[in-house]
């Protein structure tokens, strides 16, 4: 149920992302590539939704693509907690910084 939700907005999403990337495209405009972009994510998403919905009812299919979706099973890794947080408030800071300094050194 939930992979045909899935399914059905990121078609919507790609269609007129895409769709919008073209008419800013014929127009000039600059917000083609972001459009652009916004498609292929969603077309993405779309893609391997359908995928998956096709290797369900082929056996042939399901074997494929769980080999190669899945791949081998790796031990779960521990990342550090302190080299998380201080690239977060790092990058925090830099977009504060990015948004005063225009404001107080004009």
């Amino acid at each position: 149920m939930w992979l045909w939700a899935v399914i059905i907005v990121a078609g919507i999403c790609t269609f007129l992302s895409l769709y919008m990337s073209f008419l800013a495209f014929r127009l000039g405009d600059g917000g083609a590539f972001l459009f652009l972009g916004f498609g292929l994510f969603f077309g993405i998403l779309f893609v391997i939704s359908v995928i998956k919905v096709a290797a369900g009812k082929s056996a042939f299919l399901k074997k494929r693509v769980d080999e190669r979706m899945s791949g081998e099973p790796k031990p779960v890794s521990f990342v550090p907690h302190w080299f998380i947080m201080s690239a977060l408030i790092s990058t925090a800071i830099v977009i504060v910084a990015a948004i005063l300094m225009p404001l107080f050194f004009k």
